[in-house]
């Protein structure tokens, strides 16, 4: 059931906009006082038509500003919500707020949570500038299992304008209510096709274009020769197209260079799991472009990262449609293994179709042409541990669960887009060690795939990390992969490391140097832990 709390943001006035003596609404029901809120340069209090308090950031449009929020901020206690689902939100005015290409530098509400290991995670609205009338805004995260601590921070962040906010509110809700009852006491299940399946231990594949690693007979023998067993394929096509029949001949042209390596595939032994390289209609990564206003951007929800499809049923029904087309294709070839229907969604906030309604009518269709290939679920939030908290089991036969491990983000990608400086300037971070706020080694980034863990106990679940690297300069990749390596053959986990012969910098065949636009005359100290384990697979099942 659902538990409503009204956030009224107000405190002591200031003396410009209320007489100190008036009786000022609490921040909860109950609570005696409002002083636990600090207000920053620029910020004060007036009161709104109302009478309730109206929280008022006005920063000149010449003010130098720096990379931080403007406006309220407060410790906010959710021990109470713990493994749940909550939606904070709150009525908000823009006035001569520039629109900039960082869309974090915007009119917000964000909540800075940070584990007892130290560990932060930020959840924010985005995205609203201009000059608008009042608009609802919305954040929703899920709150963490593990003790934390959470910032509460509303304003305008990192840029200039005047902000007004009003009405702050916390709402527990369910964001992904699921389309399918789960029975009581749950276990996946398995055939013995599949319970009988060796590991699986090997490595991204792009497939682009002609000419690209893995589309030819060399690479794939290379790829045999190291041990590994199995190509996450990446199906490249005109995902974008408006025209569904070019959308979809471009996958079929997809499909046939696949088809053309797989027996050869099935003779080196190693299995492939496609995956879409994008979703029909692609991502809202800039609104803008796709003429949607920052009005409505906001009302819908319309997230940046969201997939179109979780708005529009036509190319909903396009990506259903192309996964049964796949499978019905493919269902001939011995060398696939499975399907992956969703390559890291980003969910934000409420939307017509959830990331997994989406995914459970894939897999029907799937399931409808192929009977026992596996199918690959991806949790939400770029198929992050976390997300597992919230993640729920389809009740199908042979479906896995998908994770991918990039943490800590700034060591695996330091030196990717703008990080680039650092890297030139000869400045790492290194592992094992502190990086960002947090020492990493080990225990540590087991323990950061505890909701994963727990999810694989709860249900029996069969867990795959599809994606997992670091920047090949970084000090200690190699015992960062063999750590992560070690964990996952702990946990009985298939897996594939991103990615083979694609963007060099991921690369095990280029040496742990920057530049280094050359590969390597001898095997680095990162290829030499993969093919490590890469071995296994010429001896061991499913041990």
């Amino acid at each position: 059931m659902k538990r409503i709390f009204a956030l009224f943001l107000s405190m002591i006035l200031s003396a410009a906009a209320m007489n100190p003596s008036e009786t000022v609404p609490p921040f909860f029901p109950g609570d005696s006082d409002n002083s636990k809120w600090e207000l920053s340069q620029y910020t004060s209090w007036e009161k709104g038509e109302d009478g309730s308090p109206v929280l008022k950031v006005n920063i000149p449009s010449w003010t130098e500003v720096v990379n931080t929020t403007y406006g309220g901020s407060r410790t906010l206690d959710l021990s109470a919500y713990r493994g749940r689902q909550i939606v904070l939100s709150a009525e908000i005015e823009v006035d001569q707020v520039p629109a900039r290409k960082e869309t974090f530098r915007s009119a917000k509400i964000m909540v800075c949570h940070r584990t007892s290991e130290g560990v932060r995670y930020i959840s924010s609205s985005f995205a609203f500038w201009g000059s608008q009338s009042w608009k609802k805004q919305f954040l929703t995260m899920f709150v963490p299992f593990a003790e934390s601590k959470n910032t509460l921070l509303v304003g305008l962040q990192y840029n200039t304008g005047i902000v007004r906010i009003r009405n702050l509110r916390l709402e527990e809700k369910d964001l992904f209510p699921v389309p399918f009852k789960i029975p009581k006491n749950f276990r996946c299940e398995y055939t013995e096709n599949i319970k009988n399946t060796p590991r699986l231990r090997g490595a991204g594949c792009i497939s682009g274009s002609d000419g690209i690693p893995c589309t030819n007979e060399k690479d794939a023998r290379d790829f045999a020769a190291l041990g590994g067993n199995v190509f996450r394929w990446w199906l490249f096509y005109d995902a974008l197209n408006s025209d569904f029949r070019v959308m979809e001949r471009s996958l079929e042209q997809a499909l046939e260079k696949l088809e053309k390596l797989l027996p050869l595939y099935e003779k080196l032994g190693i299995r492939v799991i496609p995956v879409l390289g994008a979703l029909p209609g692609g991502r809202y990564s800039n609104p803008l472009k796709l003429g949607i206003t920052d009005a409505q951007q906001s009302e819908k929800e319309h997230g940046a990262l969201n997939f179109r499809l979780y708005f529009d049923q036509k190319l909903l029904d396009a990506y259903v449609r192309i996964w049964r087309k796949i499978a019905r294709r493919l269902k001939q070839y011995p060398a696939v293994y499975g399907y992956s229907v969703m390559n890291e969604p980003t969910q934000i906030g409420e939307v017509p179709y959830n990331y997994l309604f989406c995914q459970y009518l894939a897999a029907k269709a799937i399931r409808e042409e192929d009977p026992e290939r596996m199918i690959y679920i991806a949790a939400n939030d770029w198929d992050s541990a976390h997300a597992f908290s919230y993640l729920k089991p389809l009740p199908l036969k042979n479906i896995g669960y998908e994770v991918h491990m990039y943490i800590p983000y700034e060591y695996t990608h330091q030196g990717v887009g703008d990080s680039i400086a650092r890297i030139k300037e000869g400045k790492f971070f290194s592992y094992p060690g502190k990086i960002g706020d947090s020492v990493y080694n080990r225990s540590v980034l087991k323990k950061q795939l505890d909701a994963v863990v727990r999810f694989q106990k709860k249900y029996g679940a069969r867990i795959y990390c599809g994606e997992f690297s670091v920047i090949r300069w970084a000090p200690g990749g190699a015992q960062y992969l063999d750590d992560l390596c070690s964990i996952f053959e702990e946990l009985g986990w298939d897996w594939a490391y991103h990615c083979y012969r694609e963007w060099l910098n991921w690369s095990l065949e280029y040496p742990s140097a920057y530049p280094a636009p050359d590969p390597a005359e001898k095997p680095t100290d990162r290829m030499k832990v993969i093919q490590r384990y890469f071995q296994k697979n010429r001896s061991d099942s499913r041990k």
